[in-house]
């Protein structure tokens, strides 16, 4: 079957940004303005969301890391002291936010992280943890405790077997399902640290794994499987980096390991398009985070300048008050201060999550996550919703009554 890769370039959906613009004087032109160029565009998205997604029963299957996991766990649930606590300022995952654009029915998470612990060793899920050891060797300590994307989906067709695959009454929903999959936070987080030739060999090795589990969940789903894979964000704009690596308590002050990681982004990036087009038993959408995240840090720092680019960026505002420093650590920050060295006080936290792009120092901010979620939503919606969706038209006109079939055909004057 014919692959739908796409990437995203400058991703525009942002009511924030609309919002931000400046009104006239008078009461009845805000209105006017906001009414024009705020209601107006966000009705009809949600109508052709609507529309597009909303008309067979779905579900949302998740494989990935911390940036994922919604802390809900189907099968094999791990302990509690393994389980992420999530304050409810920091918002849903995009994968929730996912969820409610595309009206699924079920949220399958088989994604994994640990709770957050910032004054640690930060360690996350990877795509493959026999990978990961074998390149880093034993003095980096065992990752297997997280389980990466072969054990996730070893879990998922464990579940599939006991849940579904006896059910008839599913199919539909089956045929309606889309999966996420996005590892690479912590992969290159990791082997960033090595020289180049090691680093990218366990890139390629990584890409391998992947592709191997994408034809193991092929080979188990109705033809056709819908899967959205985002691509490696650079790790080097987040908050710790600076805290781990570059800044004045770091291990990285000639930064060689931020030239690595760019360079290890890059090739993450081109290998997955490359193999996405090539591949033929599912359609796969592409979402270029890694674009999406210069946007908005560029659009801060142009913002700041009184200025704006070719694209429009910086012309309409931004919606973060930070690009550089994380909701949770704000100020003081990024390290711990003797005045927090008392755990029951906490850390110090911004009184705006939704106005930081970051949450804490590996993780985005919940504007972030809803922005991520619904755009992905939004973008096959309304660019491939005749790939995406052609079976389930054909099911919901045979499934009419011949009046109801009659009435939605359009009429002819």
């Amino acid at each position: 079957m014919v692959v739908s890769s796409t990437r995203i370039f400058g991703y525009r959906h942002n009511p924030i940004r609309i919002l931000a613009r400046s009104p006239s004087a008078f009461a009845v032109c805000v209105c006017s303005i906001l009414y024009l160029f705020w209601y107006l565009p966000t009705a009809n998205v949600k109508h052709e969301l609507k529309s597009a997604w909303s008309d067979t029963p779905r579900r949302l299957i998740v494989f990935g890391d911390s940036w994922s996991d919604n802390g809900r766990y189907p099968i094999e649930v791990p302990p509690k002291t393994l389980v992420p606590v999530k304050e409810e300022a920091q918002g849903l995952v995009w994968t929730e936010w996912l969820c409610l654009a595309i009206k699924c029915n079920h949220h399958d998470n088989f994604a994994r992280s640990l709770p957050s612990a910032p004054t640690t060793d930060l360690k996350g899920a990877v795509i493959d943890g026999a990978v990961l050891n074998r390149t880093l060797g034993a003095d980096h300590g065992e990752t297997t405790a997280l389980s990466d994307l072969k054990t996730q989906v070893r879990q998922w067709l464990r579940f599939e077997k006991k849940q579904y695959m006896t059910s008839r009454t599913r199919e539909k929903e089956r045929r309606g399902t889309v999966f996420a999959v996005w590892f690479s936070l912590w992969d290159i987080w990791y082997y960033s640290q090595l020289d180049g030739d090691a680093a990218s060999k366990a890139v390629t090795q990584s890409m391998d794994t992947l592709f191997a589990q994408l034809e193991i969940i092929a080979d188990n789903w109705p033809p056709g499987a819908k899967i959205i894979l985002p691509e490696a964000m650079d790790p080097t704009f987040l908050p710790g980096w600076s805290m781990k690596r570059t800044g004045p308590v770091g291990s990285d002050h000639r930064a060689d390991d931020q030239r690595n990681a760019i360079e290890l982004v890059n090739q993450w990036n081109m290998e997955l398009d490359q193999r996405a087009s090539d591949w033929q038993k599912g359609q796969i959408y592409i979402y270029n985070t890694n674009d999406w995240m210069l946007d908005q840090v560029r659009e801060a720092q142009l913002v700041v300048g009184d200025m704006a680019d070719h694209n429009g960026l910086g012309h309409s505002g931004t919606p973060w008050d930070s690009v550089h420093s994380a909701c949770v650590g704000v100020g003081a920050s990024n390290y711990v201060s003797p005045a927090k060295k008392d755990k029951t006080l906490g850390p110090p936290r911004c009184s705006y999550p939704d106005k930081f792009l970051f949450w804490d120092d590996m993780h985005l901010g919940p504007a972030a996550h809803q922005m991520i979620g619904q755009g992905i939503a939004q973008d096959i919606a309304e660019s491939h919703g005749d790939s995406w969706f052609a079976h389930e038209q054909a099911e919901e006109s045979k499934d009419l009554h011949p009046a109801a079939a009659a009435a939605k055909k359009p009429s002819v004057s």
